[in-house]
């Protein structure tokens, strides 16, 4: 018995060296790559690229290839160059280093590809500035927003505005909600109807009573909002994420993370919540299913948490969560989350956006692929103009190749003809404008 325990000892050591390595074992000459030009964090327009690499190693590098291109040595010693062609979506090099005719490596450069459509509102669609809004698509395909300020953690108007589909401004709608809300979600409902959920009177909550316990669902063939019975815990919580979840002949709420009450009675305090909790909706009324609270995860607020599939309303089953982690600082946060796991819930920590960010606006492009636009750092004086891709496949973001007007608590929606709607938002300033983009994106 005792050699097979020293055998496997010695392959458990060897595994723990081998772990370290990106790449496999290989000749300690062996040559390192690093990509000097482009910038492969941006994804690409071009339908080539023209790809210069840095490769070292301690002895003689005499070769650089992918397939049957060969690189071509530079001005420097260590550069390399070769033009190789792009494909839309994503591409993988895998390059091929040999040193004195001798050891080789192999490298993956993984480089992304898209084509792009953008323009700006002209005049405006919406006549007035708003910013931690919702807006949701009706089975009509006309869109709905719901709530908002005109300054940031200001007062919510009381209002809602109708995109009828293809055209080209915000109409009010003819039913007011039952209360002003910003930093809320509207759910769509698998009827049509649009289930609008927490959020605050203000958009700087001060204590607990700022925040809505109070739902209501709006019903698109009346054009009427009304408020729904609450059965247990309440709400209490802004800047949350909510999706629907259908199983046979039940509808499920799932709602994660926020800012709110993260004691409840006696004694609320207010803080950022990390608990996942659901509801079912049942004959108009919302039940909260306690103690089945569902796990508790990070503290998050301000993120989003967007399906990877493109299924009926409530049977995605894969979502991605991303943002920022709260703590004694703010760091970024990406998790993955299958709600139909082996072992249950699947959470999963990922790849982060290369811009930690919160109060973004996300969107799922096609299977796979995720919009991320705007949002604000740890300041909230820092606000983005460059969006993100995130790419499942190698759960990896890349920059989008354009730039938008920067802002946060923005929303971001797929028009009936296909384009992308990014509205609203909050300026550096804290100042709410009526900015709308279309975007066409074509990543496959």
């Amino acid at each position: 018995m005792i050699p097979h325990r020293l055998s496997f000892f010695c392959l458990l050591l060897f595994g723990l060296f081998a772990s370290g390595c990106d790449r496999a074992f290989s000749d300690v000459g062996a040559a390192t790559i690093e990509v000097v030009s482009p910038d492969i964090q941006v994804a690409l327009t071009e339908p080539t690229l023209n790809l210069e690499l840095r490769v070292e190693s301690v002895r003689e590098v005499t070769r650089v290839r992918w397939q049957d291109t060969e690189f071509g040595r530079g001005n420097g010693t260590d550069l390399w160059q070769a033009t190789l062609p792009l494909e839309k979506g994503l591409n993988q090099f895998v390059i091929e280093t040999v040193v004195d005719d001798g050891p080789s490596a192999l490298d993956t450069v993984s480089v992304f590809h898209l084509e792009y459509e953008l323009s700006q509102a002209q005049p405006p669609v919406l006549t007035f500035g708003t910013g931690g809004h919702t807006l949701s698509p009706l089975p009509n395909g006309d869109l709905l927003l719901v709530g908002g300020s005109f300054l940031v953690g200001n007062v919510s108007g009381l209002d809602a505005q109708r995109l009828p589909s293809g055209e080209s401004s915000f109409r009010p709608e003819r039913g007011l909600p039952v209360f002003g809300r910003v930093g809320h979600t509207t759910t769509v409902l698998p009827d049509g109807r649009l289930l609008i959920l927490g959020g605050a009177d203000i958009g700087n909550i001060q204590t607990v009573d700022d925040l809505h316990e109070a739902v209501e669902v709006f019903d698109p063939s009346t054009d009427t909002f009304k408020q729904i019975p609450v059965s247990g815990p309440p709400i209490r919580r802004t800047y949350h994420s909510a999706i629907l979840r259908v199983v046979p002949d039940r509808t499920f709420i799932v709602v994660f993370g926020g800012r709110g009450d993260t004691r409840y009675s006696p004694s609320p305090v207010l803080g950022i919540r990390q608990d996942m909790r659901t509801f079912q909706l049942r004959n108009d009324s919302l039940f909260a299913l306690s103690p089945s609270i569902g796990p508790f995860i990070d503290l998050m607020a301000g993120h989003t948490q967007t399906a990877l599939t493109q299924e009926e309303p409530g049977t995605a089953h894969t979502f991605l969560i991303s943002g920022m982690r709260f703590g004694t600082s703010l760091e970024a946060a990406s998790i993955w989350m299958d709600f139909e796991g082996a072992f249950g819930i699947d959470i999963v920590p990922g790849n982060t956006m290369l811009t930690p960010r919160i109060r973004h606006a996300s969107i799922l492009i096609e299977d796979g692929f995720i919009a991320h636009f705007g949002g604000r750092g740890s300041d909230p004086e820092t606000v983005f103009d460059r969006g993100e891709l995130y790419v499942e496949a190698i759960d990896q973001y890349f920059y989008l190749p354009f730039t938008l007007a920067p802002r946060y608590g923005l929303t971001a929606n797929r028009l009936p003809d296909g384009r992308i709607l990014v509205l609203g938002g909050f300026d550096e300033f804290g100042t709410a404008t009526s900015t709308a983009e279309f975007i066409s994106l074509d990543v496959q």
